[in-house]
């Protein structure tokens, strides 16, 4: 096996665990000519991008290096026969991602391409998270929105978001995000409260959420994590390199490639625009829409753009 650095640099603050600093993955490139993306996230619980290396080298990949694993075995068989992995496939359509540090005018901008759900990631302060998506809501009176905590509040403090938001506001949220840490009985009292839930990755044994609070939440899958699922869930890029964003854009499309249209509910596959432009990112193009845009190539694409990188062994 084989691979190469990259590094991505956020045009702001990505969320309430990640400032806006540069971003360390790996691309890599297996021995069947197949290649994954390897990218974690330590402020969300990864193990750091050495352990995921070494544990590839040792053959017990980890979380992260088994699904760029699978990742490598799809892409390379497709490569193989000459084929693009997304011929054929629709893939679903996506809402607005938006860090931090998204302007007003940036989701002015983004409406105007045509985006109507804008999923905002949020910090642990109040006061100042109500009146800034207040505001952004103000700029765009049609948008639903998706509220991103990464488990940063207290469960007193998500049922005070709650409260402090305007009912008006309140009818347009289509759910939170892990507002808090999973307990059954904490989340149970949240949907009491009326607060529509989602959720990433709030303990380790992610299947029992579904079967322990009394009504639905929303699932988000991240294919660079998550290996199956359930149910209709709304699938998202691990805001990695845009190679992971294609593998995250096919799962997706291969998991609703039989569902009717109206079933299939906006996804978060379209996240390169939150970095500063490459090439990879700008073949999927930077003028962003919900709808994905899949490069050219074999596999997930990017041929001429991956040859091209300097491979080390690993």
């Amino acid at each position: 096996m084989h691979y190469t650095p990259y590094t991505l640099y956020p045009i702001g603050a990505m969320s309430a665990r990640a400032a806006a600093q540069p971003r360390e993955g790996v691309l890599l490139r297996g021995d069947n000519g197949g290649y994954a993306c390897l990218q974690p996230w330590t402020e969300l619980g990864d193990s750091p991008l050495e352990y995921e290396l070494d544990a590839l080298r040792d053959g017990n990949p980890l979380r992260l290096g088994q699904r760029a694993l699978k990742c490598i075995e799809v892409d390379g068989a497709a490569r193989a026969k000459g084929e693009n992995l997304f011929a054929g496939l629709r893939v679903p359509r996506s809402h607005a991602t938006l860090t931090v540090s998204t302007t007003p005018s940036q989701v002015y901008n983004l409406h105007q391409r045509g985006f109507r759900v804008g999923k905002l990631k949020v910090i642990p302060k109040l006061a100042s998270t109500v009146e800034r998506l207040v505001n952004l809501a103000s700029m765009v009176p049609e948008w639903k929105w998706r509220v991103d905590f990464n488990c940063t509040l207290s469960p007193e403090d998500a049922l005070k978001f709650w409260d402090m938001l305007p009912s008006a506001m309140r009818e347009r949220i289509d759910f939170i995000e892990d507002p808090c840490y999973y307990d059954v009985e904490v989340w149970q009292k949240l949907q009491d409260a009326g607060i529509p839930l989602g959720y990433d990755m709030p303990v380790q044994n992610e299947s029992i959420i579904p079967q322990r609070t009394t009504k639905p939440m929303m699932r988000i899958v991240k294919p660079a994590r998550h290996h199956s699922t359930t149910g209709l869930p709304v699938f998202t890029t691990y805001m990695d390199h845009p190679l992971g964003q294609c593998w995250a854009a096919y799962n997706a499309a291969v998991f609703y490639n039989d569902k009717p249209a109206e079933e299939v509910p906006l996804c978060g596959l379209v996240s390169h625009h939150v970095y500063r432009p490459n090439a990879f990112s700008e073949e999927l193009g930077m003028n962003v829409t919900p709808e994905f845009n899949a490069p050219a190539g074999t596999g997930l694409g990017f041929d001429k753009l991956l040859a091209a990188l300097p491979w080390r062994t690993l």
